[in-house]
């Protein structure tokens, strides 16, 4: 009996550390960022993506994810002797709130709204959502945010 309580304790306490370093989907909007804690001393930060996700260090145990393109990644944390600390599937979406995206043609200009619209650095030609190729929004911008808005073209 007290060798079948050693095994289950063994078990159990394998499990939970195996389930501290795997955890379930984060969600990051575009544009902004996450924090994420990590019980052990952080080495080593791998992102499947890095078009999609990036990380920054704060110290040991405190990383920032922030979305930088639409889509799905994984992020990867490892100790100094290579041991996971923390390993998940991340996917980068749309915000909430305060934002709109403006086609023309095949190109977006993504807008934050926050009394007014204003362009955001981001601007995505041909492939749509996702294709990562910014360009300048030129006179276009303007002239799609005033037919959105019903305004004038400035």
């Amino acid at each position: 009996m007290r060798a079948f309580r050693s095994i289950a304790f063994a078990a159990a306490a394998f499990c939970a550390a195996a389930s501290s370093a795997s955890a379930a989907s984060l969600v990051v909007p575009i544009d902004q960022s996450i924090r994420l804690n990590v019980a052990g001393s952080a080495a080593s930060v791998l992102v499947g993506n890095p078009s999609v996700a990036d990380v920054t260090v704060i110290d040991s145990h405190t990383l920032f994810i922030s979305g930088r393109g639409y889509g799905a990644t994984d992020v990867v944390v490892l100790d100094r002797e290579g041991r996971t600390l923390y390993s998940g599937d991340l996917v980068v979406g749309a915000a909430d709130s305060g934002r709109v995206s403006v086609y023309r043609g095949a190109a977006r200009t993504d807008m934050a709204c926050a009394p007014g619209c204003q362009p955001s650095i981001r601007t995505v030609t041909g492939g749509g959502a996702g294709s990562g190729g910014a360009s300048s929004g030129g006179g276009g911008v303007g002239q799609a945010l005033a037919q959105a808005t019903g305004g004038s073209a400035p």
